[in-house]
């Protein structure tokens, strides 16, 4: 059964004084106990769309299509029954210093939403605290509580994060790039207990990131967006090994290879990103694109499906190779 359900989700934004589109018919599907990773240089509308779903845009925002969780349309509730369906979901964030209050304990923090909104007894809510930190790796979990957020390290606070997501008891997790502060050590913990995690719980999982090994170390299907848009979809091992899309492939080669002898110059896609409104009639990514015709230029591609998963590039069959020797080096 699929928990996420986003169709066509367009979003327009109050920018220099006139709405502009930061995101461009976006759809996906996830189900109960799987995970979706979102791809893509910064500005190309990933935090966006995790914002979109929860409903956490910006005033004057102006929506488009469909954002369901749960079977319900997180874009048409409002009031107590928006805030109903909010408690389902969980969203971390990449800095949890900036979302939690400095001036509170850990504990108040996270038994907030229990007390205030489930009418949990504070005791009662403390041990439920204390559970959901042992979940995350935390043995000491009174101790914790009790201690204020400058004095625990990124790793622990992110923790703090996963557990406080984790009390909700929601259906749904949307993490928006939770490790990029951590160490990749404690990026590694971090990541396989939010994996483990919605395993056990079968929870859908959308995942923001920059990494594309990361993205296929957790998810099932990788989907990566350009200019507020959708350009490729696949199960995230075959994403990397037969690319679909120019910009998937070019992504890919610019990963650093590790086992490489000496040194090595990466891979550089030339050009600038560009936001969804700045995108002509044509493909968004056609400037940058090495293998661009006229016809990537004269109209806007629509995603389709192929046997490997869905693409937004009306070349994809016959580049087949060309791209898969770019993703290889």
């Amino acid at each position: 059964m699929a928990l996420i359900e986003v169709e066509d989700l367009s979003v327009e934004l109050p920018i220099a004084g006139e709405l502009r589109p930061v995101l461009r018919e976006v759809s996906f599907s996830i189900d109960a106990g799987e995970s979706l990773a979102l791809v893509g240089e910064s500005g190309a509308g990933k935090s966006m769309t995790a914002r979109a779903i929860a409903r956490l845009l910006p005033d004057g925002a102006r929506t488009d299509g469909t954002a369901r969780v749960g079977g319900e349309d997180m874009l048409a509730l409002r009031g107590a029954q928006l805030r109903t369906a909010r408690s389902r979901m969980a969203v971390i964030f990449q800095d949890p210093r900036a979302h939690i209050n400095p001036v509170r304990r850990v504990g108040d923090f996270m038994t907030e939403q229990l007390r205030a909104v489930k009418g949990v007894a504070r005791a009662q809510a403390s041990q439920r605290a204390v559970a959901a930190l042992a979940s995350v790796g935390i043995s000491d979990g009174r101790r914790r509580l009790s201690q204020f957020p400058h004095e625990l390290s990124g790793g622990l606070l992110q923790r703090v994060m996963i557990a406080t997501a984790l009390l909700a008891e929601p259906q749904v997790i949307l993490a928006d790039e939770p490790t990029t502060a951590l160490d990749v050590t404690t990026q590694s913990e971090v990541m396989a207990i939010l994996d483990e995690l919605r395993r056990e719980l079968e929870l859908a999982l959308l995942f923001i990131t920059h990494d594309l090994d990361l993205a296929a170390a957790v998810c099932d299907e990788t989907a990566v967006m350009y200019a507020g848009q959708i350009v490729e979809r696949q199960r995230s091992g075959s994403l990397h090994e037969l690319p679909l899309h120019p910009y998937t492939a070019a992504l890919t080669a610019a990963r650093p290879d590790i086992g490489a002898a000496g040194v090595t110059r990466l891979a550089a896609i030339p050009g600038r990103p560009i936001a969804s409104w700045q995108a002509g009639r044509g493909c968004a990514f056609a400037p940058r694109c090495p293998y661009r015709q006229d016809i990537c230029t004269e109209r806007q591609p629509q995603l389709r499906d192929l046997a490997e998963g869905a693409v937004r590039c009306v070349r994809a069959e016959e580049l087949r190779g060309a791209l898969t020797e770019v993703a290889h080096g």
